[in-house]
């Protein structure tokens, strides 16, 4: 687990990155243009909570509850593992921008009020630290200006528990609510039945129970644990084959409690609590109650509700009938008559048909599921560009005159388990700016660029086609309460 250690971090990249964002700003502002504000969206998956604990510098395993006893505690100990990081989200709301967290499938427990308390103090003592002068607690300056001090900096630390929607147009969403592996029947209250404890899925139980648990596969990179049968069978023979650890049994015992955990928690929708999360969308977000319904219609189903592709996922569903096969072959040759021993290969091939009939999804149908919501989404908000993550796949594109991306991805993602060659050697994020005006009057531009090497690189056309600009195929979106933001906006 090397991409675990301090050298393989981007938090140094993040902090250079984000200090260049704000050199922008600043520099927008001397040339006369207005004050040039910055929304900085972190668009979920930022703090990895099914990850291992580290404890006395070991990684350990753990399938805690996700909920404030044990969520709060994990972020405690993540936001001291990386103080590069928050000091420089401190220095953006230090300049006066705002910072937006939005909760991923690897980071729900963001949900929790008693985390969204504690990180958002994390970051406001960062920004306190780096205003020269400013007041703060137990200096000489009164304690009411202190505290105002740190109001107004906290006012800047907003968290988005589903989607976060600007004034003009700009939706930007995690995006795991159109994978049923990762999906939550709740996004703004993603508990069961024990009030305060949030919903397993199949995503978080495969990271704690299986992944995390095969030290040679990196959940950051799907093609490395993603593997075929004959795929598996070589990583087990390059890295167990001559070791006293077994490739077996922690994929048997991982994928049997993550079926027995499915269905035991599992929890059947309720229109009561469908209602309450859809209003609570729209008191965070701003967004019309009845734009935030269409949206929601969108999602996915969990796959607690959809247990066969569970197994399938897992290859328990192969391993199933390949037991089954043996035992209906031995059994042919033990009782049938020599002459007939043949008819033995039936039940193998049976396992043969099986897998031709019934083919397992790609995971690239999954992403493309993913990337079409997006469109709807669009359609579902009339907005005027949908930025969406989760599958770790940097995109933009212009289309209609509406923006569509992808943030991609700054975890440690290695091809190697050296981590000597990155998957991408450039960090992606999306750029938007939106040009004075209110609303749908305000012209947006940008897209996706890159940071590499101290700069920042578009990897598509910053601006819609001229014609496409004066078209508006879904309709100007209503002005919002929420605060002007993007991701990333000026």
């Amino acid at each position: 687990m090397r991409y675990r250690q301090a050298p393989y971090s981007p938090d140094s990249e993040v902090a250079a990155m984000l200090d260049a964002l704000r050199d922008e700003m600043k520099q927008g502002t001397a040339r006369g243009a207005g004050r040039h504000e910055l929304t900085l969206v972190l668009n979920g998956d930022v703090f990895d909570l099914d990850a291992p604990r580290v404890i006395d510098q070991k990684s350990v395993f753990h399938d805690l509850p996700r909920s404030a006893e044990h969520a709060v505690p994990a972020m405690k100990a993540i936001l001291a593992d990386h103080p590069v990081f928050i000091e420089a989200l401190g220095r953006v709301v230090a300049d006066g921008h705002t910072v937006v967290f939005i909760s991923g499938n690897h980071d729900v427990q963001l949900t929790l009020p008693e985390v969204r308390d504690l990180v958002r103090s994390r970051v406001v003592e960062a920004a306190l630290a780096a205003l020269d002068g400013a007041p703060r607690p137990g200096s000489s300056s009164p304690a009411g200006e202190a505290e105002r001090a740190r109001a107004a900096l906290g006012a800047r630390v907003v968290f988005r528990a589903w989607f976060h929607k600007t004034p003009d147009g700009i939706i930007v969403e995690h995006g795991n609510q159109y994978d049923a592996y990762c999906s939550y029947r709740y996004p703004m209250v993603p508990f069961g039945r024990k009030p305060g404890e949030i919903q397993p899925t199949m995503g978080s139980l495969v990271c704690r129970l299986l992944v995390s648990r095969m030290g040679y596969f990196n959940p950051h990179v799907d093609s490395s644990f993603m593997l075929s049968a004959f795929g598996y069978l070589a990583h087990w023979a390059r890295y167990y084959l001559f070791s006293r650890r077994s490739l077996a049994g922690a994929w048997a015992l991982g994928a049997l409690r993550t079926v027995v955990e499915l269905v035991r928690r599992r929890e059947p929708e309720r229109r009561t609590r469908l209602r309450e999360c859809l209003a609570a969308a729209a008191q965070e977000t701003g967004a019309p109650l009845r734009a935030v319904a269409r949206h929601a219609r969108l999602f996915a189903p969990p796959a607690e509700d959809r247990l066969g592709l569970v197994a399938r996922e897992l290859w328990l569903d192969r391993a199933a009938l390949a037991l089954l096969a043996v035992a209906v072959a031995l059994v042919w040759l033990l009782l049938a008559p020599i002459w007939l021993a043949p008819a033995a290969l039936v039940a193998p091939a049976g396992l043969v048909v099986y897998e031709r009939l019934v083919p397992k999804l790609p995971l690239e149908a999954t992403w493309q599921r993913v990337s079409r919501a997006a469109r709807q989404v669009a359609r579902a908000h009339r907005a005027r560009a949908v930025v969406f993550g989760h599958t770790h796949t940097p995109e933009g594109s212009w289309e209609g005159g509406l923006f569509f991306g992808n943030t991609g991805s700054w975890s440690a993602a290695f091809e190697d388990i050296a981590c000597t060659k990155p998957v991408f050697a450039a960090r992606p994020l999306v750029w938007l700016r939106s040009e004075p005006g209110a609303g749908s009057s305000a012209r947006l531009s940008g897209g996706l660029v890159t940071w590499k090497n101290g700069r920042f690189e578009a990897r598509t056309a910053s601006v819609p086609p001229p014609a496409e600009q004066l078209r508006e195929p879904h309709g100007a979106p209503p002005p919002l309460r929420s605060p002007a933001t993007a991701a990333l906006r000026t």
